[in-house]
């Protein structure tokens, strides 16, 4: 067991912030003895291993508990004091210190060797050096207003590159390394630092202001940056420096001069410029056969100008305030690197510059937003700040109808100036593009999936036409709201097992029952009774009566027609029979499910949004009950009791009317739904599907999904 080390004869203390070889320099200067005798006195390797490669001894880096120890038995400085002057309260934040070996690792988190230093800061300490100028993020000094020097101007070599001469006195402030006229014992270049040129800096400016940031995540206790962009938690420091140098890579080997005038002086820009004509040194890089175009994104620029500019653009956009805003911010660094011939779609920009963090992703996500195809909006959720690469998502389908709920689909429908729509079976075609929402799912496997049979090419033309026009700016937008409540909430019904169930069955009512309903309830001609088979199905599975069994599916024109005037002037006993008929076929399949239930009307969230079926005004009234101004209010509908009756004999033919029904009563089998509620909450008083709104129904939201109406009521 080697003695303990004796106290050296004075105690020097250390500068603030000053590294450990640089305070053990100035100890040995101030005892005038060659650097070997203090390497000895305190108990250090007086012939590291390192010592003979280009890196500083090992303990400069990050010392041993017996090392600080022996340090402070000799000096008498406290370890913590000691272990500060290394870079290991960084690592891991800042650095990566390669465990077993004691250097930091140069590809990640922009680790570099050597040291910056600031030539007036060595002139008033007398030559002691900054740990933090070590650090791949430190490039200015913003007491003294001016970039940090990265060469000796004499010898042109980095400094402290390697350990101080062990033989001779050091000389603080002074270049150690070797002269330039090499041999095989050259002599030191021994060059004044303090008189090394340094490019001045704005006080105040963009290049200050971002070191102090730097500085400020740095220096935080807890490591957690908190910058707007990652909300009020922050992120862990070492993930927002990732961030800061995925962008920075990509500023450097893509942006013009004319792109980051707005963040440096020319001074600056004219330094970054002369760094990027000069390619890198071929050791710096990686074999040429697997070599990249982007040569900065992987080690630390050797220029402190380059490494201003590409930090300081990178937090312009980290430092927006959401990440709408990070993404208008980052639009046109995307754009260069997809002029420059690099593909770059939104699942290629996570590999671009290297692993992002998830709100920097969707940043550069939505960026691309309007150089991406509307599908692809969909599928990456660009049209929102919660935008991800996209995932299976496929159990949706049994969430939705094959026809989107007519509350939803009135308003996001895109029609023609004189109140048609711009495409036949939007409803289905809306509800395709619903379960594209994040989904890596085909087109074509979405339209089975959801019951319908659109072409994939009509599902592309809607949404394009979506994206094409001023009034369907936020189509998109409600779509990946409503996905992702159902995604998080569900639904009540199982649609898909509900097509799969009633799909292939022909017959849900006895035509004699229907007939001898007729012969009570109407004096003319009475509607077919396919058209009431066709209604039950359809309230049943949600779905257009054409994809019902081919018994029922109504083929030529008329019969759609026909069905339509139906289910408008369906007289209020037919519905509750029906309703009741509906009833006792879903419970007859063994179906767990309610037998109706829809998510409620859009949410507040949308009411300024800009969707082509909603009703807009200037300046909304305080006294609104719904969320879009001009929706109608519950107050001004007649309601019904919240369960229709019940029919008074058989299920499947009463003997006589309800009680209080009559021909031409505006009697509502189910009560309107809640437009004031502002929420998605399911509304099971409701029924859950309608055919698409006519120009007529424009005007005003969408009533109860499918009530009863009279004929005198559309009149």
């Amino acid at each position: 067991m080697s003695p303990a080390p004796r106290s050296l004869p004075i105690r020097y203390a250390p500068y603030p912030g000053e590294a450990l070889d640089s305070w053990m320099e100035a100890v040995a200067a101030r005892l005038n003895c060659p650097f070997t005798d203090v390497l000895s006195a305190l108990g250090l390797p007086n012939r590291d291993p390192a010592a003979a490669a280009l890196v500083l001894p090992r303990w400069t880096t990050l010392a041993t508990p017996d090392e600080l120890t022996a340090i402070t038995e000799a000096t008498g400085v406290p370890v913590d004091v000691l272990a500060a002057m290394t870079l290991q309260p960084y690592d891991g934040h800042a650095v990566v210190i390669v465990a077993g070996q004691r250097r930091v690792h140069r590809q990640l988190l922009w680790g570099r060797p050597g040291s910056r230093f600031c030539p007036a800061c060595l002139e008033e300490t007398g030559g002691r050096w900054q740990v933090t100028w070590r650090l791949g993020w430190s490039f200015a000094c913003t007491r003294h207003h001016v970039l940090l020097a990265d060469r000796c101007p004499a010898c042109l070599r980095s400094p402290r590159l390697r350990s101080q001469p062990r033989r001779e006195v050091p000389r603080p402030g002074l270049c150690s390394s070797a002269s330039p006229g090499g041999g095989p014992r050259p002599g030191r270049c021994h060059h004044p630092l303090a008189d090394t040129p340094a490019t001045v800096l704005t006080p105040g400016g963009a290049l200050e202001e971002t070191q102090g940031l730097i500085d400020t995540a740095l220096a935080a206790p807890d490591q957690v940056v908190h910058w707007p962009l990652y909300g009020p938690g922050g992120v862990p420091l070492r993930t927002a420096l990732r961030d800061v140098k995925s962008l920075g890579a990509l500023v450097l080997n893509h942006a013009t001069t004319a792109d980051l005038n707005p963040v440096a002086s020319g001074a600056v820009l004219e330094r970054l410029e002369l760094y990027r004509t000069n390619p890198l040194s071929p050791r710096s890089q990686r074999h040429p056969s697997t070599q990249r175009s982007d040569l900065h994104s992987y080690y630390a620029p050797d220029d402190a100008a380059a490494t201003a500019v590409a930090i300081a653009a990178a937090l312009r956009i980290l430092c927006a305030a959401h990440i709408r805003a990070a993404a208008d911010a980052a639009r046109w660094l995307t754009d260069r690197v997809a002029a420059s011939g690099r593909a770059l779609y939104p699942a290629g920009v996570v590999s671009v510059g290297g692993t992002l963090s998830p709100v920097l992703e969707a940043a550069l996500r939505c960026s691309r937003e309007s150089q991406i195809m509307p599908v692809y909006r969909l599928r990456h959720r660009t049209a929102i700040h919660s935008t991800r690469a996209p995932v299976n998502h496929d159990a949706r389908a049994g969430r939705l109808l094959a026809g989107l709920w007519p509350e939803w689909a009135l308003r996001l429908s895109p029609r023609h100036s004189n109140g048609r729509p711009v495409a036949k079976r939007t409803d289905e075609l809306l509800a395709v593009a619903c379960l594209l929402v994040g989904n890596t799912t085909s087109i074509q496997a979405a339209t089975r999936q959801t019951g319908t049979d659109v072409t994939s090419h009509n599902v592309s033309t809607l949404l394009a036409e979506i994206t094409r026009r001023s009034d369907c700016a936020d189509v998109l937008h409600a779509l990946i709201l409503l996905a992702d409540h159902l995604d998080q909430h569900g639904a009540p019904i199982d649609y898909a097992r509900r097509r799969a169930l009633f799909t292939k069955r022909a017959r849900f009512i006895d035509p004699s029952c229907w007939s001898d309903l007729q012969r009570r309830l109407r004096s003319t001609h009475a509607p077919d009774v396919a058209h009431a088979q066709r209604w039950i199905f359809h309230t049943l599975t949600g779905s257009p009566p054409h994809l019902a069994h081919p018994g029922l599916a109504p083929a030529p024109g008329a019969q759609r027609q026909q069905y339509q005037r139906f289910r408008w002037r369906i007289l209020p006993a037919e519905a509750l029979v029906l309703l009741a008929l509906r009833k006792s076929s879903s419970t007859s399949t063994a179906s767990t499910n309610p037998f109706s239930g829809r998510p409620g009307s859009p949410p507040a969230s949308c009411a300024t949004s800009l969707c082509p079926g909603q009703t807009r005004t200037a300046s909304p009234s305080p006294s609104s009950t719904g969320p879009y101004p001009g929706a109608t209010s519950p107050s001004h509908s007649s309601r019904a009791p919240s369960t229709p009756p019940r029919p008074t004999s058989s299920a499947c033919c009463p003997s006589t009317p309800p009680t209080g029904a009559r021909p031409g009563s505006a009697v509502r089998s189910t009560p309107p739904p809640a437009w004031n509620s502002g929420a998605f909450g399911m509304n099971e008083t409701t029924c859950h599907s309608r055919p698409s709104p006519t120009a007529k129904e424009s005007a005003s939201p969408p009533s109860d999904s499918h009530s009863s109406r009279t004929a005198s009521g559309y009149a």
